[in-house]
């Protein structure tokens, strides 16, 4: 016989997304106001998971940290982002004549799923492409970096990213003609199935893992090792993850110990408040500033590209010593490849080995990129880009993972 509270586990995410999502239709199908629809069902059940987090969480040290408030004024401040979309929505509709292609003779609640369909591949996109794009990652980054997992971590999200990842699908709902509460019932259950994606209690979802993504399957992706995080992009459907073949799951390892740490281990001193997560992405170097604002304006509007001037690809070979004046290599091109050799060392063994491959010239960004990197005291290879500050100085970044972690040294050009 199944205990108590094997049934609990068992029975509480079905019953926690289905009380709320009922709540809300009963409430828009009988002419409520989207917002008194949606709004006290969020705020009732997001009670509901701190109590139940309490009750049966998953790990208990979540259940106490310095993050709440912080986590918090992001809830309050990206449910308000949604609320002012869904005004927009209600604005446009009433004075643009949309094509009326969305399928309004469904069943009411028919519609809200296919809405919120619609709005999940985009949301599983832009997520999965801002670990592929560092500009996008350092928006991402936030969301990543909460060192423990409760039902606020859902909308922790910087203000920026929350527009990138909810723009698009919206966007496209509103221009086929899906009605104003069909998209305000889709958010908000969006918004429901958040809390139960990154809640800290300890439940299962036996068949519904299958459909929908669930905590069991989302704490994989919020592993502190860069490398483990790459799965389980969803949102709220997993077809996307299987279809792009990022889906991830050990049933039998998920425990506590098993998943690791949380959050970014590649930055142990992320900033801690508001403001300084909000300039996180633009307080680095000025050429990412530069490509984070300058997405942001192209996902809102037209812009006329800008492109900086390439650099001749052959100007990075020649002989470059580093700074600390005890190492000389010799940067030498290999067909459309570039690469370097140690050419002076304090031991005269390493004098010749190949210490940078594949380096493949960048036009756009007048950097050398894709290359890989082993100095004599590494361990393993990593990942490299160089880039030219001025003609006699140049820069190699080796990093694991993200461009942003990497660690660079300065080379100075020897002269003839």
């Amino acid at each position: 016989m199944p205990t108590l509270k094997t049934v609990f586990q068992y029975t509480i995410y079905p019953v926690f997304l289905g009380a709320a999502w009922g709540l809300m239709l009963v409430a828009l199908q009988n002419g409520v106001n989207q917002y008194l629809a949606t709004l006290p069902v969020v705020a009732a059940f997001g009670l509901l998971a701190l109590l139940l987090e309490r009750v049966l969480p998953f790990e208990r040290a979540w259940l106490h940290g310095s993050d709440w408030n912080l986590d918090f004024t992001y809830y309050l401040i990206n449910y308000l982002i949604k609320v002012t979309a869904q005004l927009g929505v209600l604005w446009l509709s009433t004075r643009v004549a949309f094509p009326r292609w969305f399928p309004t003779q469904l069943p009411f609640w028919a519609q809200v799923l296919l809405a919120l369909t619609l709005i999940d591949f985009f949301l599983f996109f832009v997520h999965w492409q801002s670990h592929r794009y560092q500009w996008l990652w350092k928006l991402h980054a936030i969301h990543h970096s909460s060192e423990r997992l409760y039902f606020l971590n859902g909308e922790k999200r910087h203000a920026l990213h929350q527009v990138l990842e909810g723009a698009p699908g919206i966007a496209v709902c509103v221009v086929i003609g899906t009605p104003a509460p069909v998209i305000a019932a889709a958010l908000a259950l969006l918004a429901i199935h958040m809390m139960m994606q990154h809640t800290n209690l300890d439940y299962r979802a036996g068949f519904f893992k299958k459909l929908f993504c669930v905590a069991e399957l989302h704490r994989w992706h919020h592993r502190a090792d860069w490398r483990d995080a790459q799965v389980n992009f969803g949102a709220w459907l997993t077809v996307w993850d299987r279809l792009f073949r990022t889906s991830y799951d050990r049933p039998h390892l998920l425990s506590r110990e098993a998943l690791g740490e949380i959050g970014i281990r590649e930055e142990p001193a992320f900033p801690t408040s508001y403001l300084q997560q909000a300039r996180y992405p633009f307080v680095r170097k000025p050429r990412q500033w530069v490509a984070t604002v300058g997405a942001v304006l192209l996902c809102l509007g037209p812009m006329a590209p800008v492109r900086a001037q390439p650099r001749p690809a052959d100007a990075l070979v020649g002989t470059w010593k580093n700074a600390q004046a005890t190492l000389t290599v010799a940067v030498f091109r290999e067909a459309q490849t570039y690469g370097a050799k140690i050419a002076q060392a304090p031991d005269p063994k390493q004098v010749g080995k190949i210490i940078i491959r594949n380096l493949v010239f960048d036009q756009e960004s007048g950097e050398w990129t894709n290359g890989t990197l082993q100095l004599p005291a590494m361990a393993h290879a990593v990942s490299c880009f160089v880039r030219l500050t001025d003609a006699n100085t140049l820069e190699v970044t080796g990093y694991h993972g993200l461009r942003l972690f990497g660690s660079t040294e300065t080379y100075h050009r020897e002269r003839p």
